[in-house]
């Protein structure tokens, strides 16, 4: 289990602290502890020559040794233990002062908390955080009559004794008791809200393994997927579009995935082989489409799939031109697109027709000193999130407006 601070930081975070959160005695005691352990010698990594050649440059790298993505090899965690123990001598005379810090700093934290609810579907789904506990439990509560109280910016949870029970979806803290480290960094509901699908990484390489489970009864629901990132989506009640690595850990692949299939039958619906891009997944707000964006510093362009045909493939919606990146929107029968430029740097705003990605209509043209950073959809409006002169802010603009078309 991972702890909320390690000994390290808390040390740096205490010596930059001023005098009054300790004793005198509390700190001398600490300064003349470190003054006689840091005259130990720490351990000296040997130097082994490696010489790597790469775009015409010779570069040496004398601890390459050290490298060792198994995490197997004796001689390294040989080291690294070195290291360690050498740590745990130098910062020994401090353990008193950590535990003290460390209680102080969680006691100013509320540990019994529970995230923004959001409503979904039938569903409240949020977050909770228990007291003592390190990880988060993933829950929701049914809305009564949910068909006959549309979404309104009022809405509230109810938690009454006459409501719906809360439902636990899954417990975090219960997985994380069989292994040392844990992360869940995509939890995903199913459009029927029967299934989740979630990564899990429990090594700390961002390497993740995609589970499946019953919503009800927490069982799992066919294999799961390994050595994927954590871009996740579900495409229909029993589809799933999910993003692989090379072997340098770079996003490249996009695939589909069938419930109840093998993961080596799954089709691969895209494959960036420009080592420079890296791709990345997300639905659209509306539900009814994927983006597939493609990337690199100064390049985006994106792809889309129907949610509800995924079989049919990925579809182009803005083009690979060098220079230019871009993001994308859904709303009723149109994408809307922030594009960025070196000649328009502050973004301009278009959409185009779902059925005709090439024809474009400008909404909101480049402008030299507002910057557009984001939109939000709604059904009869439309919310800019801009920054001018350096200043955030929220323009809306109504449907007569600007979505009239």
């Amino acid at each position: 289990m991972w702890r909320l601070f390690n000994s390290r930081s808390l040390l740096v975070t205490a010596l930059s602290l001023s005098a009054s959160l300790s004793s005198p005695n509390t700190l001398r005691s600490m300064s003349s502890s470190l003054s006689t352990d840091t005259m130990r010698s720490p351990p000296a990594a040997k130097k082994v020559e490696h010489r790597m050649e790469m775009f015409g440059d010779v570069r040496v790298d004398n601890y390459y040794w050290l490298r060792d993505d198994s995490r197997t090899s004796p001689e390294v965690l040989s080291y690294l233990q070195q290291e360690n123990a050498y740590t745990d001598s130098v910062l020994s005379g401090t353990k008193q002062f950590e535990d003290q810090l460390f209680k102080e700093i969680r006691g100013r934290i509320k540990e019994e908390d529970i995230s923004v609810p959001y409503r979904q579907g039938p569903y409240y789904y949020y977050t909770r955080n228990l007291e003592g506990k390190e990880y988060l439990q993933h829950c929701r509560r049914l809305i009564p009559n949910h068909d006959m109280t549309p979404c309104s910016v009022h809405d509230t949870m109810p938690t009454g004794p006459d409501d719906p029970p809360e439902h636990v979806i899954l417990d975090e803290n219960i997985k994380a008791q069989e292994h040392g480290f844990y992360s869940i960094q995509a939890f995903k509901v199913s459009p029927n809200h029967k299934l989740v699908a979630y990564a899990e990484d429990t090594k700390g390489d961002e390497i993740y393994t995609v589970h499946v489970i019953d919503v009800e009864i927490g069982a799992p629901v066919g294999k799961p997927l390994t050595s994927v990132t954590s871009d996740v989506e579900w495409a229909n009640d029993d589809t799933l579009v999910y993003i692989t690595m090379d072997e340098i850990l770079r996003p490249d692949k996009v695939w589909l995935h069938k419930l109840g299939t093998d993961q080596s039958s799954d089709i691969c619906l895209y494959h960036e082989k420009d080592d420079t891009f890296s791709i990345d997944l997300q639905k659209s707000e509306s539900q009814e489409f994927l983006f597939v964006g493609s990337e690199n510093k100064i390049t985006r362009f994106i792809f889309f799939i129907d949610a509800s045909k995924p079989e049919d493939g990925l579809k182009v919606l803005t083009p690979h031109v060098v220079g230019i990146a871009s993001w994308a929107k859904h709303r009723g029968n149109h994408f809307f697109i922030i594009r960025r430029s070196e000649e328009f740097f502050n973004s301009e705003l278009l959409a185009c027709p779902v059925d005709d990605v090439s024809v474009t209509t400008p909404l909101i043209p480049h402008r030299d000193r507002i910057k557009i950073q984001d939109i939000c959809l709604f059904a009869n409006h439309l919310a800019v999130y801009e920054r001018e002169n350096g200043l955030p802010k929220w323009i809306q603009h109504n449907q007569n407006s600007i979505l009239a078309f």
